[in-house]
């Protein structure tokens, strides 16, 4: 990489990567391909009006461990008013082809951005985590608010952090030093999120989902709209960073726009009541967390 610890241009450094990094994704290089492989597929099938659910399910099998956990989903409780299911097909017919679809996005993704160097896979792995917590909080306040869809909540939740996995994975065996750990820091804190923008748009993603990654820890974002997917995944994202230290760059839970505009189904709750009521179904969350950290 020709940087050293001596060096004085910390901030040129950085902008020389990113100018890279945004290079990398115009041209779609390693570890950033146009679109993970199954993703493709899937994506392509259900752009057929004459699929049939039996075609999902035959691209599906054929990854056992991607099979498995569609049908932990399904039988999840992101789907509490139906039964426990045991069948790919019937797992596939609950969530639908486009819920199934960006599933297995996410579980490329998880397996795309790896890297051989420990303290990175390290790094990558707690972000993993972190982001598994944000994404089924993100669910679960889905389907207590008023106008979301708990599933898009959850995608959004997933993919917000794609920008700093790829910057992580496509630069991780260049960490030599603390300096190198400096200026990658730096990197996620200035461009992570514009990175995450544009792998998004690359891949053809929602806008809703692109929002949602413009918004990352936009604690103070706000707009004349009802609660959005982007709103849920900031609050979610508080949730999960409460008792830890990074929870000190954000504002008071009541002062944010996200947290005034949300609507539970179960009441007219106010900020405090939504705290309460994420509080009281921790276990639910922590049962889609486990599914999606595995």
């Amino acid at each position: 990489m020709g940087i050293t610890n001596n060096s004085k241009d910390f901030g040129k450094h950085v902008e020389m990567l990113y100018s890279k990094l945004l290079e990398d994704i115009k041209r779609g290089i390693r570890p950033l391909p146009e679109f993970p492989g199954v993703a493709a597929r899937l994506g392509d099938l259900i752009q057929d009006p004459n699929y049939r659910a039996s075609d999902l399910v035959e691209v599906l099998e054929r990854d056992e461990n991607l099979a498995n956990l569609i049908v932990r989903i399904a039988s999840s409780a992101l789907y509490p008013s139906q039964e426990p299911c045991e069948q790919l097909s019937v797992a596939v017919r609950r969530m639908g082809a486009e819920t199934t679809s960006n599933l297995v996005l996410t579980y490329c993704l998880h397996n795309l951005f790896k890297s051989d160097i420990k303290a990175v896979q390290q790094r990558l792995t707690r972000i993993w985590n972190i982001d598994t917590q944000v994404a089924a909080t993100a669910a679960w306040i889905g389907q207590q608010a008023q106008g979301i869809k708990a599933e898009n909540a959850l995608f959004a939740g997933l993919l917000q952090n794609v920008g700093t996995y790829f910057i992580l994975s496509r630069f991780g065996e260049k960490i030599k030093s603390d300096y190198h750990w400096d200026l990658f820091n730096e990197i996620i804190d200035r461009h992570s999120n514009d990175l995450s923008v544009r792998i998004l748009k690359k891949w053809h993603m929602p806008p809703s989902i692109i929002e949602t990654a413009a918004a990352k820890d936009e604690w103070l974002r706000d707009h004349s709209s009802p609660a959005d997917i982007a709103d849920v995944v900031i609050v979610a994202r508080y949730h999960v960073y409460l008792n830890t230290s990074l929870i000190k760059a954000a504002p008071k839970y009541t002062d944010m726009p996200a947290a005034q505009k949300l609507k539970f189904k179960k009441s007219e709750a106010t900020p405090f009541q939504g705290l309460k009521f994420v509080h009281e179904d921790k276990a639910q969350i922590k049962d889609i967390t486990r599914m999606l950290a595995t």
